[in-house]
């Protein structure tokens, strides 16, 4: 993917990169998106024209055109809500999708088939259409664009380039349907381990749960199927490595799903951060059943959370915490100091995964005291007790340090206490040591 875009740009000449500097907004930084189509399309034929943004003609391109093949998946590069779904004339069926918080719109054109509606909201990475050459179009492509206006309905300045505007992953694998979006009237009652019933060929995974959806995958008679949500006459599943859903009419149950959570692609703060630093979340939750809730953040040594925390219901199989919990937990405004990293998740059946947990400091990490450690030799025996025998005698002067590691029972107060705790434990280990 890096490769094709360093090509594409080589491609503009020294005049319109000047035009673009002097007409084109430049966005402070590249949002996060995946790729509109299959991995697999990258070939772009028709850049992006900064003059569009001088004089809103046709005749100055206001998008790229990727090359693709007709049918194939066309994905929701952000979150967002579709706010128009239909013909537009000489676009064909048209996609247009607001992101809020951005201020922009993605607009995806020429489809062969539009699988979202007006009102719908998507995540990153669902399938909204399908590429074709609707409206007027040479041949099969997507003609995808960003703009921060609407006009009557239709698409204008201001717009961006969207090789730079975004900055991309690949889109999901081929021949998988991500489903994050839960539609209305499904639960989790009939979730479980399924097979097939009455099938001699194969049953059809669908991008959504109708038979006007694309097809996505197929089941063999036999194979194991995972149920996550129904409605009773549609499943959302999990079969062959593909997610999608199918027909309820053609399976049957034949146990409960296993309690199963994984996280992947995670990243976490580790080791010493620079002051005001930001630092990226990312992280991509799977379930077996529901994911209930998601909760988490920064935590002090004490294992209370801080200000920096999160919590979300996302009620599906999956989630990705670059969704949400990026945006919510700033490092940047943390204190120097030592602290957790923990991401937990609870699934529908009330089962509670750790999914995270590192330690990491703001700035150079505090000098660790080992408890017990009186005199500060790296090791605890019996010169402790003699220390902190001096100590209490007031023959022995402390450090902040020594102070910590003698408070052994954490009251605040160097006493009798700490002595008799320091005394067990090193008696214990004589004892371990003798019986080995």
């Amino acid at each position: 993917m890096k490769k094709f875009l360093k090509k594409t740009a080589a491609a503009f000449s020294a005049a319109a990169l000047l035009v673009i500097s002097h007409t084109l907004p430049v966005c402070a930084y590249a949002t996060d998106a995946v790729w509109p189509t299959e991995s697999k399309y990258h070939n772009i034929t028709t850049n992006f024209e900064p003059a569009r943004n001088i004089s809103d003609s046709s005749a100055y391109h206001n998008a790229i055109d990727i090359e693709a093949n007709g049918g194939s998946n066309i994905y929701a590069v952000y979150p967002g809500t579709v706010v128009s779904a239909g013909w537009k004339d000489a676009y064909g069926n048209l996609i247009i999708i607001q992101h809020a918080d951005l201020g922009i719109y993605t607009f995806y054109a020429h489809c062969s088939q539009i699988n979202v509606s007006t009102g719908q909201s998507v995540s990153q990475g669902d399938v909204i259409g399908l590429v074709g050459a609707t409206g007027y179009a040479t041949g099969n492509h997507l003609h995808f664009g960003v703009c921060n206006n609407l006009q009557a309905g239709w698409p204008t300045c201001t717009y961006y380039d969207p090789l730079t505007y975004f900055n991309y992953t690949d889109s999901p694998s081929d021949g998988k349907a991500p489903v994050s979006k839960i539609p209305e009237g499904f639960t989790a009652d009939l979730a479980g381990v399924y097979t097939t019933k009455g099938i001699e060929t194969f049953l059809n995974i669908r991008s959504g749960n109708g038979t006007n959806y694309a097809v996505v995958g197929k089941i063999n008679p036999g194979d194991i199927v995972n149920v996550s949500f129904s409605d009773g006459k549609w499943a959302l599943i999990e079969a062959n490595g593909v997610s999608g859903y199918c027909s309820m009419d053609y399976l049957q149950k034949t146990g409960e799903l296993e309690a199963k959570m994984t996280i992947s692609g995670e990243t976490y703060p580790e080791g010493s951060l620079t002051p005001k630093a930001a630092f990226s979340l990312k992280g991509k939750i799977t379930s077996a059943y529901p994911i209930a809730k998601v909760y988490g953040g920064v935590y002090d040594m004490g294992e209370e959370p801080t200000a920096q925390y999160a919590e979300i219901t996302p009620n599906t199989t999956t989630y990705d915490l670059n969704t949400y919990f990026d945006k919510q937990i700033k490092f940047g405004s943390l204190a120097n100091g030592s602290y957790l990293y923990r991401v937990i998740a609870e699934d529908s059946m009330g089962n509670t995964f750790e999914l995270v947990r590192s330690e990491f400091s703001i700035g150079a990490p505090p000098e660790k005291v080992t408890p017990g450690d009186s005199n500060m030799d790296g090791k605890v025996n019996i010169a402790d007790v003699i220390t902190l025998q001096k100590f209490m005698m007031g023959r022995q002067s402390y450090s902040s340090k020594q102070y910590e590691a003698s408070d052994l029972d954490g009251d605040g107060t160097v006493n009798a206490f700490d002595l008799t705790i320091v005394r067990m434990d090193i008696l214990s280990e004589l004892e371990s040591a003798s019986a080995k």
